[in-house]
């Protein structure tokens, strides 16, 4: 076992001499393959990361359905997953309604804002949202950190990517707030990126702004709504209760959150599809290069093989050699390649974050146990296709005979 065990580690240091005698060789696997690396790696944590957003978020709204106006489910979903700035209204009655239906659990009501800019708000073109605590089952239960008393009349839960803190004051259309909560980062828009407040509070902002001559006024508020979200009771089918709701209410949609999740992983199909089928092309033509590379060194160095033959090297032992020297040409281009996709990651983030949004699709980085298996499967590819493209050529190096080559001169 010893033996075995320091033959492997003279084949290693023999197959890194050899790498390090042929240098542009190295250099040009090692860049290749880590470029193409790191393309899976940065792609993989992409798309990790919009599933991990669509689950977590979704799951956060407790409701089994989204109830809008007919004509909104472009910006409604564009409001849930990016949180982009909506407002859409419909008849408040209506909620009373759904609650009335047999299966339904609860039903709660949110009434969608946008700020203005100038010195009624204390920021612009922020996603201003009105809930009803008395029958809430959306935001309260998410509340990440907040006061020590109870929710008041004037307090404000704000999104995880808002720029304020717990106890800080701000004003929208003139009435002010307290920073009361602050909801878990979930890479959902809608939880991430608004603020929300006492419906009451929407009303006061809708009448200030029509008494202010200076801002573009909101619609009138009174007696609107702008969703609801129903949850059902245990046992209860979703497409009889999608069915009552419509049929006394034509001019509404209903949506499960599930539609909404499916749409968003057709549009990141359609986006990285193209984007995963270069890699595998590119991870075929890595191989087909690695096997042009070593095929090439294997035929110039017959007669280094036939000499370590010759004086006791096994058949297995040269197969090992040419594969050794490919397995840590593979494992150092798998890390320099997670670098790069990682590096580049980082460096451009905000600019993809904001291109996905375009699209309405959510994101954030996964968890760190996703990222690693992320890691550790970019690895596996790289050590892969090192194996694939030695493979054929380590085979060719097994069949020298090291008594011809010696009489050739090779």
């Amino acid at each position: 076992m010893e033996v075995n065990e320091k033959m492997i580690v003279s084949l290693f240091r023999l197959a890194y001499q050899n790498l390090q005698v042929k240098h542009l060789r190295f250099y040009i696997i090692l860049i290749s393959v880590s470029m193409v690396i790191g393309a899976l790696f940065a792609s993989s944590i992409l798309i990790s990361g919009i599933h991990h957003s669509l689950d977590k978020g979704l799951s956060k709204l407790g409701a089994d359905l989204l109830v809008i106006p007919k004509d909104s489910l472009v910006n409604m979903k564009s409001a849930l997953l990016t949180g982009e700035p909506s407002a859409f209204y419909m008849d408040s009655g209506v909620l009373d309604k759904i609650r009335a239906l047999k299966g339904v659990k609860r039903v709660s009501g949110q009434i969608f804002l946008t700020s203005a800019t100038g010195e009624c708000c204390v920021l612009g073109n922020s996603f201003l949202i009105g809930f009803d605590p008395s029958n809430d089952f959306t935001v309260m239960p998410w509340v990440d950190k907040k006061a020590d008393n109870a929710f008041p009349a004037d307090g404000a839960i704000i999104g995880a990517m808002t720029l304020w803190e717990i106890g800080d004051n701000v004003k929208f259309y003139g009435i002010p707030l307290t920073v009361w909560g602050k909801l878990e980062r979930t890479g959902i828009g809608l939880y991430d990126n608004a603020i929300f407040f006492n419906i009451q509070k929407a009303h006061e902002m809708s009448d200030y702004s029509q008494s202010d001559k200076s801002i573009k006024p909101l619609a009138p508020l009174k007696g609107k709504i702008s969703g609801g979200l129903v949850q059902l009771e245990v046992g209860a089918k979703i497409p009889f209760i999608t069915f009552s709701i419509l049929k006394e209410n034509p001019d509404l949609k209903a949506i499960t959150t599930g539609n909404i999740a499916t749409s968003a992983r057709q549009t990141t199909v359609a986006v990285f599809s193209g984007i995963i089928a270069l890699i595998v092309i590119l991870i075929l033509s890595n191989i087909l290069m690695i096997n042009a590379i070593f095929s090439a060194v294997v035929n110039e160095r017959k007669r280094e093989l036939g000499i370590i033959r010759a004086i006791g090297a096994t058949r297995l032992d040269i197969f090992k050699l040419i594969i050794y020297e490919a397995l840590l040409t593979s494992v150092m281009s798998g890390f320099l390649g997670m670098v790069i996709g990682g590096g580049l990651l980082k460096i451009f983030q905000r600019s993809i974050v904001f291109y996905l949004r375009l699209l309405n699709i959510p994101f954030m980085l996964p968890p760190v146990e996703i990222m690693g298996s992320m890691a550790g499967a970019s690895i596996l590819v790289a050590l892969l296709m090192g194996i694939s493209g030695s493979a054929y050529p380590a085979l060719v190096a097994v069949r020298i005979d090291p008594h011809e080559t010696m009489k050739q001169g090779l």
